[in-house]
């Protein structure tokens, strides 16, 4: 039966269900869509990929350095360099040891052994050590003489593999009928769940283990994008420890050299907070903090660069989450060629939001994002990695 109320009544005595909740329409979440890298790569680099395994070819223009592999003296007739180096070499060539400055001329190569002629140029015959560089400059042939020997750098084949991300969720009938404050189910789960989609994809991108197995459970085929982390074998490096600004400095003059300008730093806030104090002559300060576009990407904070230009920066919020001890992801820092990189989908594979992917008689609604995508990253010596900073 109904209780009785004497004097005044407070909102304790009220009917609990009756009285409408002060309830916020949106919910508060913890983390931002911190996917720039994905973002970016959508916006200005991404094609369609046609199979379940994309190739590319990859050349490099022909080798010009070798190094001495044995000590000579200034009337030696022969220089032998490290193994393997003298197919860089052709008769005809003209080469200076860079230390020296001696300019000589090659008559003849066989195997590593180069067969010369001395006292070209200006520049008297010296002798050379182990480890000078030879800086193959030209190549000179005689008057009359027949069709040149002839050397040629073959392509490589690059390649990965698509990989299959899937995040679905499952409400009752019930339970998406029911009326909610704000946004209702399972409209609310979808927008958080194309953000974690989105993420996974974005993680790929730099971590992704590029392989081609066999699923256990269903003997199927599954495939594994390789990202940059895999590809990134030049230049990279493990600072051990707090980074400097000549170290910075040092690994940007190489990492730098074969990239375009279309580039992005994507780092970890330790890593972003110890550039940040760098303080510098030349150009002028390393660290700009900018709100700036580029490509329609937001970045945080522009750095100068060792070839005379600026790098956009993009710190990675969420990477600060990582642990930085034994060289873990939260002391990491990539740069990226973006015109070097595509994002590619699979024919009718893009990232698309399926409905209705419940049982047919099933009391509930099942959904799921889907994408079915990889990476093209070519010419790895465009791209830097550093990590191990604490």
């Amino acid at each position: 039966m109904s209780t009785i109320q004497k004097g005044t009544v407070s909102t304790t005595e009220v009917l609990q269900d009756s009285m409408v909740i002060d309830m916020r329409d949106e919910f508060s979440l913890l983390d931002e869509d911190e996917t720039q890298f994905t973002t970016f790569t959508m916006k200005t680099r991404h094609s369609t990929a046609t199979r379940e395994k994309v190739n590319w070819r990859e050349k490099e223009y022909f080798p010009r350095l070798a190094t001495v592999s044995t000590a000579y003296t200034n009337v030696a007739g022969a220089v032998l360099v490290n193994a393997g180096h003298g197919n860089r070499f052709r008769k005809g060539d003209v080469f200076r040891n860079m230390a020296t400055g001696e300019a000589i001329y090659v008559t003849s190569v066989a195997t590593d052994q180069l067969n010369v002629v001395r006292n070209i140029g200006a520049k008297a015959a010296a002798a050379g050590s182990i480890g000078d560089t030879l800086l193959i400059m030209s190549n000179a042939s005689p008057q009359g003489a027949d069709f040149p020997d002839t050397a040629i750098l073959t392509a490589t084949l690059g390649f990965n593999y698509t990989q299959i991300f899937r995040h679905g969720y499952t409400f009752s009938r019930t339970a998406r009928a029911v009326d909610y404050y704000g946004r209702g189910e399972p409209a609310q789960e979808s927008a958080d769940k194309g953000v974690e989609h989105k993420r996974a994809i974005e993680y790929s991108g730099f971590w992704g283990a590029r392989d081609l197995k066999t699923d256990p459970n269903t003997g199927e085929p599954v495939g594994f994008a390789g990202g940059l982390v895999e590809f990134i074998t030049t230049n990279r490096q493990d600072v051990a420890g707090s980074l400097t600004v000549d170290y910075l400095d040092t690994f940007l003059r190489t990492a730098l050299q074969f990239s375009g300008r279309n580039l992005a730093m994507y780092m970890a806030p330790i890593v972003a907070g110890q550039i940040s104090k760098f303080n510098r002559g030349g150009q002028g300060t390393a660290w700009r903090p900018s709100r700036e576009n580029v490509a329609g990407l937001k970045v945080d904070a522009f750095l100068s660069g060792v070839y005379g230009y600026e790098l956009p920066v993009v710190v990675k919020k969420d990477w600060n989450d990582f642990p930085t001890t034994l060289k873990q992801y939260g002391g990491w820092m990539f740069i990226v060629d973006h015109d070097r990189v595509e994002y590619k989908t699979l024919t009718g594979a893009a990232t698309q939001l399926l409905t209705a992917r419940q049982h047919p008689g099933a009391d509930r609604v099942s959904e799921e994002y889907l994408t079915e995508c990889t990476w093209e990253i070519r010419n790895e010596r465009a791209f830097g990695l550093l990590y191990g900073i604490t």
